[in-house]
C-alpha cells in the first residue's frame, strides 16, 4: 500500500527549472545584455535569468523541446531533452563561452552526456555517432557507451549529437572532417580520426537530464532513428 502511494506521489510531481543568480550578484541587479538577453522556452514556458521557475510535468515516453536564444542571436536553437523525472534543475551562466550549463540539484553536479549508439539491422556501410567533440564507429557488435572524454572542461554540457553514414579517410587523403574517436570505452581515443560525410541521419542539440546514457538506434532498412 505504501509503495503504491509513493509511486503515485512521484508520478504527480513536477520537474522544476530555475536559473542561478548567486554568481551574478556582482552586477547588483543590472545584468549585462550578454546575460539578460538569454532566453529559454521550455515546452512553451518562458524563462530568463532571475525570472520565476518553470514547472513541467515529467513524461518518460516523449521527447521535450527547449528553444534557446543566446546573446546577439537572431534565431532560437532547438534543444532536445527528455523530462522524465520530478527533479530540480538549475541553469548556470557559462563565463567561458557565454552559453549555459545545467545542474541536477539533487547531486549538485553538472550532468555529463552519455550515449549508446545501436544498429537495428546490418549493412555494409560505415556509421559514426558523435557526442560533442567525440565520436564512435557504430556497428552491430558495438554496445560501448560514448562519453565526453575528449571535451574541454569549460565547454557547456549541451551537446551537438549526430549520426552519419561516413567514408573513413585513408592515408590522410580527402579528410574534410575529423573527430576524437573513441575506439574502446576505456582506451585512449584517436584524436586524429578523419572522415567524409556521405549522409546525415541525425543532427541535433541534446541536453542530458540524467546520468544514464541515452540510447539512439538506427535501422538501415527503414532509414529511421529512435531516441530513448
Amino acid at each position: 500500500m505504501l509503495s503504491i502511494l509513493t509511486n503515485n506521489l512521484v508520478a504527480q510531481g513536477y520537474a522544476e527549472f530555475r536559473t542561478d543568480t548567486t554568481r551574478l550578484k556582482r552586477y547588483d541587479g543590472n545584468l549585462p545584455e550578454s546575460i539578460s538577453q538569454q532566453i529559454w522556452f521550455i515546452n512553451g514556458q518562458e524563462m530568463r535569468y532571475g525570472s520565476k521557475m518553470v514547472k513541467i510535468k515529467p513524461n518518460p515516453n516523449k521527447l521535450d523541446t527547449i528553444l534557446y536564444k543566446g546573446y546577439r542571436k537572431k534565431e532560437f536553437d532547438t534543444i532536445i531533452c527528455n523530462i522524465s523525472e520530478a527533479k530540480n534543475y538549475k541553469f548556470y551562466y557559462n563565463e567561458c563561452c557565454g552559453a549555459f550549463n545545467i545542474q541536477d540539484e539533487s547531486t549538485k553536479r553538472f550532468i555529463q552526456g552519455k550515449i549508446i549508439y545501436q544498429l537495428k539491422s546490418l549493412d555494409n556501410k560505415t556509421y559514426l555517432g558523435t557526442l560533442g567533440e567525440a565520436g564512435i564507429i557504430v556497428n552491430g557488435k558495438n554496445t560501448d557507451t560514448l562519453n565526453v572524454s575528449c571535451r574541454s572542461a569549460m565547454s557547456p554540457n549541451i551537446y551537438n549529437i549526430s549520426f552519419k553514414h561516413i567514408e573513413i579517410c585513408k592515408d590522410g587523403l580527402n579528410c574534410s572532417e575529423g573527430t576524437c574517436l573513441q575506439e574502446k570505452e576505456n582506451d585512449d581515443p584517436n584524436w586524429r580520426f578523419g572522415y567524409k560525410t556521405i549522409s546525415k541521419k541525425l543532427d541535433i542539440l541534446y541536453m542530458p537530464l540524467k546520468s544514464e546514457p541515452a540510447i539512439i538506434s538506427y535501422d538501415p532498412k527503414t532509414d529511421k532513428i529512435k531516441i530513448e
